[in-house]
Formats: C-alpha cells, sequence, structure tokens
C-alpha cells in the first residue's frame, strides 16, 4: 500500500529536533455492493472498456480516447467537492477491485466488474467523515474485503474513531472495537488481520476472529504487507542501532513475521557525505511483497532544511530489495516531487510512481535495473493547465494482464475530484 504521511512526521520528529470482543455485527441490514439503485442514470460516470478505447465519462468534460502503453483515466467523479478524494484501491481478482475515499464528508465506495467502475451502497451508520479522512482497504478475497474508516467522534469535529467493517460476498458488516488512526493494513483471512499505526507506536493490532491484540513491534512501522500468514513485512524507522548517530537520527527499519514471532531485519544505513547537514535521518514509507525472496521498500533520507547554506541536494528516494537472504540498495530514480508508491508491474520488476502532473513521474524498473518511463495522462480539454497535478494516494497491482490502478484527485478548474487511473 500507499501510506506515507506519518512517516514524513516520524523523519520530522527523529531528525529534526529543533522544529517545532466476541463475533461480527452487521452495519444497519444488509447492503448488497451493487450499482446504487433508484436511478435512472449513474450519479457517478463509469468507463466502458475493450481491448482499444479506455475513456471515462467525467460529467461536462472529455477526455482523449489514447492507444498504447501508458496511464490513462478511468474514472473522474462527477462531484465537485474540494474534499472528493480517493485514498485506497485493492484488486481481489482479473475482475473484481475496489476503491474508496470520501466525498463531501461521506464514505466513496466504487467497485470494478472487469469492464466499468461503479459507486455502491457504503456501509450504513459510520457517521461523518473528516474532508481529510484516508480511509483504507485491503482483502484476501472477494468475500473478504476489509475497510477502515476514520469518523469524527466529537462534537468539535477535532477528535476521529476508526471502525473496521468487512464485506463477506453479501453484506458489510462491523467488526466490534475502535482502532487508533491506522498507517496500513493486511488481510490474510476473515481472523487474521494485522493494522501498523506508523509515529511514536511500536506495536501492531492483531484481529484473531474475536477482538484486536495488541502485538509489539521492534521499531515503529509506517507499512505492511506479506505473502500469508507466516510472511509478513512492515517497514519504517528505527532510533537506535547501527548507523544512528549525532547526526543520523533514524535509519530504516524492515520487520519480519514467521507466523510466531517479529524480528528485525538488518537493512543498509545512510548518512550524508561531509559537511553534514543538520538533523538527518532515513525510514521507510511503503513495502510491497510480491512473493517470498521478492520484497520492495521504499523511503526516503533527508534532514532539516533551511537551517544552513549551501545545503546538499535530496538525495533519490531509498529503494531496497529483499531476495530471500538480505536487503541491499536498488538505484532509484530522481522524482520531481515526494514520496513515490510501487506497485508490481508486468516486467516481473516494478512501477514506481508518484504525485505529478498526469502522473509523468512515473518509472519502470525491471529486475536487472533498467528503468524505463510511463506516459502520462493525457490532457482533458478545458482544464486548467496549473490544476493538472494528480495527488496520488495509492497503487494497486491487478493480475492477469498486468494493470496498475491509481486513485487519488485531480484539479478540475477550481475544483477537485477524486479520479483513477490505469497503467497496464
Amino acid at each position: 500500500m500507499r501510506i506515507i504521511g506519518s512517516l514524513l512526521v516520524v523523519l520530522a520528529v527523529a531528525v529534526a529536533a529543533c522544529t517545532t470482543t466476541s463475533g461480527s455485527g452487521s452495519v444497519s441490514g444488509s447492503e448488497s455492493a451493487t450499482p446504487t439503485s433508484g436511478r435512472s442514470t449513474p450519479t457517478v460516470p463509469v468507463l466502458e472498456e475493450d481491448e482499444d478505447d479506455e475513456t471515462p465519462t467525467p460529467g461536462p468534460l472529455v477526455t482523449p480516447t489514447v492507444g498504447g502503453s501508458g496511464w490513462r483515466y478511468a474514472y473522474i467523479s462527477e462531484h465537485e467537492h474540494a474534499d472528493s478524494n480517493l485514498t485506497d484501491i485493492i484488486a481481489t481478482g482479473r475482475k473484481d477491485a475496489w476503491a474508496v475515499g470520501v466525498d463531501d464528508g461521506s464514505l466513496l465506495v466504487l467497485r470494478y466488474d472487469g469492464s466499468r467502475w461503479r459507486q455502491v451502497d457504503p456501509p450504513r451508520g459510520l457517521g461523518e467523515l473528516p474532508s481529510d479522512a484516508r480511509v483504507l482497504a485491503a482483502a484476501s478475497a472477494p468475500d473478504n474485503v476489509w475497510l477502515l474508516v476514520p469518523t469524527i467522534s466529537s462534537a468539535d469535529g477535532m477528535d476521529t474513531d476508526t471502525t473496521a467493517v468487512r464485506w463477506d460476498g453479501s453484506r458489510w458488516r462491523k467488526i466490534p472495537g475502535k482502532l487508533e488512526t491506522v498507517a496500513d493494513l493486511e488481510v490474510f483471512a476473515p481472523d487474521d488481520v494485522w493494522t501498523v499505526y506508523g509515529v511514536e507506536r511500536r506495536h501492531a493490532r492483531r484481529w484473531d476472529g474475536r477482538a484486536w491484540r495488541k502485538v509489539r513491534l521492534p521499531a515503529e512501522a509506517e507499512s505492511i504487507s506479506g505473502t500469508g500468514p507466516s510472511d509478513l513485512w512492515a517497514v519504517g524507522a528505527r532510533d537506535s542501532g547501527p548507523g544512528i548517530t549525532r547526526d543520523e537520527g533514524s535509519q530504516p527499519a524492515a520487520m519480519h513475521w514467521d507466523g510466531r514471532s517479529w524480528r528485525l531485519v538488518s537493512t543498509p544505513t545512510y548518512a550524508f557525505a561531509a559537511p553534514k547537514p543538520p538533523e538527518g535521518g532515513a525510514g521507510l514509507y511503503s513495502v510491497l511483497a510480491l512473493a517470498a525472496g521478492d520484497v520492495w521498500a521504499v523511503g526516503e533520507h533527508t534532514f532539516n532544511h533551511g537551517e544552513v547554506d549551501n545545503e546538499p541536494d535530496d538525495p533519490p528516494p531509498v529503494l531496497l530489495h529483499w531476495d530471500g537472504r538480505q536487503w541491499t540498495r536498488r538505484k532509484a530514480p530522481t522524482f520531481g516531487y515526494c514520496c513515490p508508491l510501487p506497485a508490481p508491474d508486468r516486467s516481473g520488476g516494478i512501477l514506481l510512481a508518484v504525485g505529478s502532473p498526469g502522473l509523468g513521474d512515473s518509472w519502470r524498473l525491471s529486475p536487472d535495473g533498467r528503468r524505463t518511463g510511463v506516459r502520462r495522462l493525457p490532457f482533458i480539454p478545458g482544464q486548467k493547465r496549473g490544476h493538472r497535478m494528480f495527488a496520488l494516494e495509492a497503487l494497486a497491482g491487478m493480475p492477469g494482464p498486468r494493470t496498475v490502478w491509481a486513485v487519488g484527485r485531480v484539479g478540475v478548474g477550481d475544483d477537485r475530484r477524486a479520479v483513477i487511473a490505469r497503467y497496464r
């Protein structure tokens, strides 16, 4: 997944000292994950797809048809809200995927059926979502889809609770218990779900089918991904051990769960050359497990900017690979924007993408280290060029003919709309 926000806080805090109980119950009865009924036409535009033509229908906008490999629009929200945003996406099969987010204070849920994205009825009874809510999603099968939904829990709107809900193939069920603000989650079974919490929280929580159990971690974890219940990785940052010095206050942390316990696995350390910039540090914010011997982690090595003259250039992103025996450095492209996210690529390597105009800052990395640029999204007629920024929130790979989905929001005129893009 796809989670970067709290790692930035981790690094800011760690390296910038001077800167200031039993079974589930259903949610308000049974709701079917089918297109919202009772309307003569969908209120959310969908994409009709065939082998050569993928053009969304974004209300009054007209998006050009493009051919060949590259990013293409798959969905653009018709609603014009500043808080219309998709924050996560998952694929459970070749013809099934889910995208979730927030639209005008309400939970937005979309489902892909192999040909189009449709808005579906969300779980009821969850309450109002903050405008900046980050809804998370994970699944092990089409009938085991989990959402973590932050909702406002105080009259002044300042406090939130996180509620877990599960789609069992026919309806949404609420999972008992409230969670803290969650950074990421992974799902293996209805009774085997993991969450991690990021900044200053060295623990995970695991759902065992009856309750959320607190599990101690060796370091702070920002992202979690695994191939099965006994092969799970969590990555983040540590503030002790090799590489920690007065000048480097944090280092990347990779932790492995073997089905019985968590252990910290050695990773490369990072240090700036002399003269050292102030309050340097490194950490990981995303992990992608493709196989037991093929795991990728992405992060950053940064410092407290603005403190001295003649600052060094920002290093490229931290990119690490696990081959089943050790973590090694891989050379990452230099991005014009912060915090690329990984997804599986059809070449057997990975795709790295970052929020940028038209997702133009995207690269394919093959297993042998070759880098290939990816064609950006086409220009939308009528859209101001200054508002073309695609604010990327998450990526997900779909099996079969390799497809990568990207979700977030894009500026359309003076408004922002939830958006899904597709690469294949």
